[in-house]
């Protein structure tokens, strides 16, 4: 027995460690929500810095800790970096009692101001959204997710020039035509982590390991990019259970 859990141990510690589908220098930001503080931390290469605003507190995640939100939100003054030609935005997400469309709820925004992009849930009747932009037009994308449950979901967004496509859990969940170069507001409106722009669409539910990228990841690497999240979740839970065997527990 003490064997096959040492020899499941070292499979998933390799699988964890693989290099990302993409490099530190393609990593615009990095949220882990590790920690229980006022501050938010960056863990990117550019160590951008956030704070906390009304309520929040740390919950397991996926990876290690996660952050729930109930009323509050994750602020970033305007981030400075270069609007990248193609770009990827992923976090896992789990709403506090699932999504029941009433009032609108932002999971992210703008700090301040309009703009793109934003994803939002119960927005003009659409229970899930993916709004974003070109250099010529703001577009959309809505899931065809009708009902979000009370669990972890894996979001990822991608797009480049010719398209823009959303994935729930590894899966195409919905993709429309680009046609001109990546916009994100970002740089000149600050970020916003559960809330819009100080208007009170607070989502409700927990948030992980939220990253954006300068690249734009293909199918197989979101599929990867999500295995190597859940299989550190696998890791920490055999460690755990490994923990107790040698206790006697």
């Amino acid at each position: 027995m003490k064997n096959i859990i040492s020899l499941n141990l070292i499979f998933l510690f390799f699988a964890v460690f693989v290099v990302d589908a993409a490099g530190p220098k393609d990593l615009i930001i990095h949220l882990p929500f590790e920690g229980d503080g006022k501050e938010v931390k960056d863990v990117s290469p550019n160590k951008f810095k956030g704070e906390i605003v009304g309520k929040a507190k740390s919950v397991p995640g996926i990876v290690g800790k996660a952050r729930e939100f109930n009323g509050g939100a994750a602020k970033f003054d305007p981030l400075e970096f270069d609007v990248p030609k193609e770009m990827t935005i992923e976090f896992w997400f789990k709403p506090s009692g699932g999504v029941k469309c009433g009032n609108r709820m932002d999971i992210l925004y703008r700090k301040n101001g309009g703009g793109r992009p934003h994803i939002t849930f119960c927005r003009g009747g659409v229970t899930m959204g993916h709004y974003f932009a070109t250099q010529g037009a703001e577009l959309e994308i809505k899931s065809e997710v009708i009902q979000f449950e009370e669990k972890w979901y894996y979001f990822v967004a991608t797009q480049t020039k010719k398209q823009a496509v959303m994935y729930i859990d590894g899966k195409v969940d919905g993709k429309t035509a680009a046609g001109n170069d990546v916009r994100i507001d970002f740089p000149e409106h600050g970020m916003s982590v559960a809330e819009n722009a100080g208007g009170g669409t607070f989502f409700k539910g927990a948030i992980d390991e939220l990253k954006i990228w300068s690249v734009a990841f293909t199918a197989d690497e979101v599929t990867e990019s999500m295995e190597r999240a859940l299989n550190v979740d696998r890791r920490n839970k055999l460690t755990t259970r490994w923990a107790k065997i040698k206790s006697g527990g």
